[in-house]
């Protein structure tokens, strides 16, 4: 199934942007996000990436020019069609020399050359998208990278794809074992730096000493032990990339000479006078909330804005076990001995359905392990549960509550269930405060009421008129119910 794109309308007449959705959903059935100004714009598209924009000439706070300059630098993979008055037609002309796909004309009275503007731009969007496709899963296979048709991730490779391309920093964000190095290395192999260095430091396995030396270098002399001239993984990466593993850990001090490099490209070796020029680029890698770290001042705000361009967040495994089959399959021809490559080596029914069942808190790097042990323990071409670990046979022979089984459930039933089994740990303990319990349970209701509408306004990306009527609410009720501060 072909994904529909991602469209905004950028326009500070309403009448247009309503224009618009009703084109957008009545005539294509797309849901499409209106920006009424540049500052709204910029909001937006800090959200998500979009596919398509139709950008007016003239807006409030700034120009259509510098608006397209501003789209194709941080969103490069976005169409971006001008909307002008006849006066401007000229400057629309002009935009087209700096990547605008096409103009159309206000008012739009000319509906068919609308159509075929609009349909051009389309076409080229879901072309795009279906060899992307494909070539983005082909090199994901080759670096590692396995996933299912419907995986989060297609998306995700497909926006490492496009940023790969351009001279900008990235975050990759995810829980350990995820694979962030994996994707900064797909970054890497596909931008215009793949024949120049990659190399990677672990922020948090070093001390504040050691990292600064093994970042930055040192001079002869600097310090006891150091007997001659060292290059820092700054000089060594030259014109390559440099990722920076759980950047979290990085000090104070290491932080403020991060900045400097990103900001001006020079850094001092330790105990050097003279600055060293380098040109490299940043991958940074965290499991830690730094926005968060940001606010508790433990990570500096301005560091975090220079390596924050673009943002690349990993799922856990748990949260998109749609790929756990297609890892298991070659995880388990990877660790095969050479010599029984040829061999159909799988797991049974029951293996299978434990995995599946296993909520794999080290993602990626766990499954690998287990996979590893059970070929080092079968006994044929079959492996049982026998094969597996004994935390997972175990959690799962304890757990009542399937999720394959949780979807067919209505919420009348679904929710007497899981009452059942948080009434049973209640009753073990000796004595039970009602009063807080009640509070808490209110809370927890309140929170879980506020997760369900987030989560339902990434799958209508945002549009809150769809995800009301998929929560059978007014936008009002859901509104209020999002906002609402749960004490």
């Amino acid at each position: 199934m072909i994904k529909k794109p991602a469209i905004i309308v950028i326009d500070d007449e309403s009448e247009v942007g309503t224009f618009f959705e009703f084109y957008f959903q009545e005539e294509k059935e797309i849901p499409i996000s209106v920006a009424n100004n540049g500052n709204e714009a910029r909001n937006l598209f800090k959200q998500k990436p979009f596919d398509l924009a139709l950008v007016d000439l003239m807006l409030p706070d700034t120009d259509g020019i510098s608006l397209l300059k501003e789209i194709k630098e941080s969103n490069p993979g976005c169409e971006v069609i001008i909307m002008t008055g006849y006066s401007t037609v000229k400057s629309a002309v002009e935009a087209i020399k700096f990547g605008a796909l096409d103009y159309i004309e206000k008012p739009f009275d000319e509906l068919e050359e609308l159509d075929r503007i609009i349909e051009q731009a389309l076409k080229q969007i879901y072309d795009r998208s279906y060899y992307l496709d494909r070539e983005v899963e082909k090199l994901a296979s080759d670096f590692g990278i396995i996933m299912a048709k419907d995986s989060p991730l297609q998306e995700l490779m497909r926006l490492g794809k496009k940023v790969a391309t351009r001279k900008i920093s990235v975050l990759i964000e995810g829980d350990t074992g995820t694979g962030k190095e994996v994707l900064a290395r797909f970054i890497h192999a596909n931008s215009a730096r793949a024949e120049y260095p990659f190399i990677g430091v672990n922020c948090g396995a070093l001390t504040e000493t050691l990292l600064e030396s093994e970042l930055f270098g040192h001079e002869k002399g600097a310090f006891t032990g150091a007997q001659a001239a060292r290059h820092g993984i700054f000089e060594v990466a030259h014109k390559g990339t440099l990722f920076l593993d759980e950047i979290g850990e990085a000090s104070p001090a290491i932080q403020v000479k991060l900045l400097r490099v990103l900001e001006s490209g020079e850094f001092f070796r330790v105990g050097g006078e003279k600055p060293v020029k380098t040109d490299v680029r940043v991958i940074a890698a965290t499991n830690k909330n730094l926005h968060q770290a940001v606010t508790e001042n433990l990570f500096r705000e301005d560091l975090f804005y220079r390596l924050n361009v673009v943002s690349l967040y990993i799922l856990p495994l748990c949260e998109r076990p749609m790929d756990i089959l297609p890892l298991i399959k070659y995880l388990i021809k990877k660790n095969l001995p050479e010599e029984e490559k040829s061999l159909t080596v799988e797991y049974d029914s029951r293996a299978v359905k434990l995995l599946m069942n296993y909520h794999w808190p080290g993602n990626i790097r766990e499954l690998s392990n287990v996979v590893s042990r059970s070929i080092a323990l079968r006994t044929g071409d079959v492996m049982g549960p026998e094969c597996l670990p004994r935390h997972i046979t175990l959690q799962n022979r304890d757990d009542s509550l399937e999720p394959q089984q949780d979807q067919d459930l209505k919420i009348d039933e679904l929710v007497p269930l899981y009452s059942k089994e948080l009434l049973k740990k209640l009753l073990i303990k000796e004595s039970i405060d009602l009063t807080e319990l009640s509070e808490v349970l209110k809370r927890a209701s309140g929170k879980i009421l506020k997760e369900i509408i987030e989560k339902t306004l990434e799958k209508t990306n945002g549009n809150r008129a769809e995800a009301a009527k998929m929560l059978n609410l007014t936008p009002r009720t859901m509104r209020y119910l999002q906002n609402e501060k749960v004490k």
